[in-house]
């Protein structure tokens, strides 16, 4: 038992490997192929050649020489930032008022004109050439005094306003004016200048910080020059700029380039990984059992991939002319319509993506792989294909219109592109109804389509049982017939359980006449040999008939639908008979087929079917009443043997099965009109 456990473990680990393996190539061929798609090509170009063709920027970017150009200009474009000093202006004055002071002191004295000069300039707080000192002891007072006034209203004047550096020689001409204009003797006026020149100077120091700060402002309020996604960077016929190949650098679109776009790489790997996730969580949310199977897995990975596959060969051709529907309807057939649809919304983005968003594209696939796969949710036969392919083409055609209406005017060109969206749906159907059989050999998957090959009565397997056993190819047809209406009163699948009916009862093809319905001559085989072996020979053509069915290569489903039709239900009839001739080894295990119990609604109708068919032929008189009474007992045994116990069925769906049963075999058995005979001389009459 450990050994067995062990084994059930590394199977079950094997298989989980499987699928991460799986599920890292989906991932890594799906990158691979988007990326290649996504990303631009490159240029052979340089400064000076002239441009053969238009270069559109495939993402914004932004041109780092222009922006850079204008954060210059803006920058410099800044006036410098000073604070005022007042103290300045109050010790200029001082200074002018202290000079005047001290020349006049000087001027008191009875020293000598030389002596005077030399004190003067010893004590001056002013630096003038001892000509100017010289001019200034001379003069007379009245002189001096209309001087002293010109000099300190001017200077007062002058440093109340705000100097800069850069100011200082225009106020110095304004200072000038001001003296010359002034009413002062004409000899001292250049020497009052030079006065207000050594006194005048900048108020204004100059705020680093603030200016700085300024600039940055400056900086920061700059836009940067952009390239949108699908600008001309380069227009063609026009010689290409140093700038627009910096531009065409920074975006990795010359030859040579070593530059990576790490936030494609980044970006990319975040949308496929997100689409990945919300697939994988979709799936469980929606139906655990799928992840359990390691083939579904499988085949979402490899159809995925084939998808992609057609939208890198058609895109190069014309976008709208990808089979967008193809992987919806494929995934419709072979899984489940729910799945289809998501699987139709993320491929439906992720190529549109590949071809630049194109906004026809998008609602084409959108639009017509929903209704693909919805439409072939429940298809049953080739003309359900035909009819999904249409409506696709359809719904394609008003997406284009649609979209391009929108955005144009021209009707015409609108309308040509829409013939794109038939073409496409064609493709679709064209690529789906060829690639199914691949699909459901691969994965050993039963699609409508293989359910209808093998319902044709021209089939091996049922010519076989048809020519070998004929009452069981009727009881069989009959048990189709009644299971398929049950199904269909329940929803379940009803042309599976019709092809599981077929092929029930392959088995007997190996001893047909051990088994009642094929005994023509009215002779019992079973009367010469012992209830044991009567009930060997009954229950082995379950087994015979899986045997038959792997020999034929009939899919699994039919395959467990033969396996369990009979459950592990008693052989009533044998063991009732060794009851009564009361052998010794009497085990009621012994009279039970192998099984296993029916785990899908369609196996559970399989079995009533065939038990209510086989008793309701054994009434004498099967009237309606007799008929239901039957059909109860035969449901009720099953339901009191455990046998349903695993099929999902509720009693809500038991009571509509026996009345599905009730119709169909009371139409099967109605009466008849008895028709009299008539005389020769009578229809001579009536021929008359």
């Amino acid at each position: 038992m450990k050994k067995l456990d062990k084994h059930i473990k590394n199977i079950i680990k094997n298989e989980q490997l499987i699928i991460i393996f799986f599920v890292i190539f989906y991932f890594v061929s799906s990158y691979a192929l988007v990326y290649t798609s996504v990303t631009p090509p490159k240029f052979d170009l340089k400064a000076g050649d002239v441009a053969t063709q238009d270069i559109k920027a495939p993402k914004d970017v932004v041109d780092v020489v222009a922006t850079q150009k204008k954060i210059e200009e803006a920058v410099n474009a800044v006036n410098p930032k000073y604070d005022y000093n007042e103290n300045i202006a109050k010790e200029s004055y001082l200074k002018l008022v202290d000079f005047f002071n001290k020349l006049r002191d000087v001027r008191k004295s009875s020293e000598t004109e030389e002596k005077k000069l030399q004190d003067f300039k010893a004590v001056s707080p002013i630096g003038l050439e001892d000509n100017d000192v010289a001019l200034l002891l001379k003069i007379d007072d009245n002189t001096l005094i209309n001087m002293e006034s010109v000099v300190l209203s001017t200077e007062k004047a002058i440093m109340a306003r705000q100097i800069t550096e850069d100011a200082l020689p225009t106020v110095l001409n304004d200072a000038k004016s001001v003296v010359e204009s002034s009413d002062i003797s004409e000899e001292v006026k250049p020497v009052a200048v030079k006065i207000l020149s050594s006194v005048i100077v900048p108020n204004m120091i100059y705020n680093a910080y603030e200016t700085n700060l300024a600039k940055k402002e400056a900086e920061e309020r700059v836009q940067p020059v952009m390239y949108k996604k699908g600008q001309n960077i380069v227009v063609s016929g026009e010689v290409v700029t140093q700038q627009q190949i910096e531009v065409l650098k920074s975006l990795g679109l010359l030859k040579g380039s070593s530059k990576i776009d790490y936030g494609m790489i980044i970006g990319l790997f975040l949308i496929l990984g997100l689409s990945l996730f919300l697939s994988v969580y979709y799936i469980i949310k929606l139906d655990k059992k799928i992840t359990t199977k390691k083939m579904y897995i499988e085949l979402l990975c490899l159809t995925g991939i084939f998808y992609l596959l057609l939208a890198v060969a058609f895109k190069e051709i014309e976008p709208l002319l990808i089979p967008a529907a193809t992987l919806p309807m494929l995934i419709s057939v072979l899984i489940d319509p729910y799945i289809a649809i998501m699987i139709d919304i993320i491929y439906s983005l992720l190529v549109g993506l590949m071809v630049g968003f194109n906004q026809e594209f998008i609602f084409m696939s959108l639009l017509g792989g929903l209704i693909g796969a919805v439409k072939l949710s429940h298809s049953k036969q080739r003309l359900d294909f035909v009819k999904a392919g249409l409506y696709v083409s359809g719904v394609n055609l008003v997406s284009i219109v649609g979209i391009g209406l929108l955005n144009s005017n021209d009707i015409i060109s609108v309308l040509k592109s829409s013939l794109w969206g038939i073409v496409s749906g064609t493709f679709s159907i064209i690529l789906v109804i060829g690639t199914l059989p691949f699909w459901e050999a691969a994965f050993d998957i039963l699609t409508p389509l293989k359910l209808l090959e093998l319902s044709n009565p021209n089939n091996p397997l049922l010519k076989k049982l048809m020519m070998d056993a004929p009452g069981t190819y009727h009881h069989s047809i009959v048990v189709a017939n009644l299971a398929e209406a049950a199904s269909d009163a329940i929803g379940a699948n009803s042309l599976l359980v019709r092809v599981g009916a077929y092929y029930h009862d392959i088995g007997k093809i190996k001893r047909p006449y051990f088994f009642k319905e094929n005994q023509l001559s009215g002779e019992n085989l079973h009367d010469k040999i012992s209830p044991d072996l009567s009930t060997l020979v009954i229950i082995s053509h379950v087994k015979d008939g899986i045997e038959l069915a792997k020999k034929y290569k009939l899919p699994q489903q039919v395959i467990d639908l033969i396996k369990e039709h009979h459950g592990t239900s008693l052989v009533k009839y044998f063991y009732t008979k060794a009851l009564q001739n009361e052998e010794e080894s009497c085990e009621e295990e012994s009279f039970r087929y192998p099984g296993p119990k029916p785990s899908t609604k369609e196996s559970a109708i399989l079995m009533l079917a065939d038990s209510v068919e086989a008793a309701v032929r054994s009434i004498p008189e099967p009237t309606e009443e007799n008929i239901k009474n039957m059909i109860d007992k035969i449901v009720a045994d099953r339901l009191n043997d455990g046998q349903l116990e695993d099929s999902d069925l509720t009693l809500k769906d038991i009571k509509t099965i026996k009345n599905s049963f009730l119709t169909a075999l009371t139409g099967m058995f109605h009466k008849r009109i008895e028709y009299p005979d008539i005389e020769p001389n009578q229809n001579k009459e009536v021929l008359e």
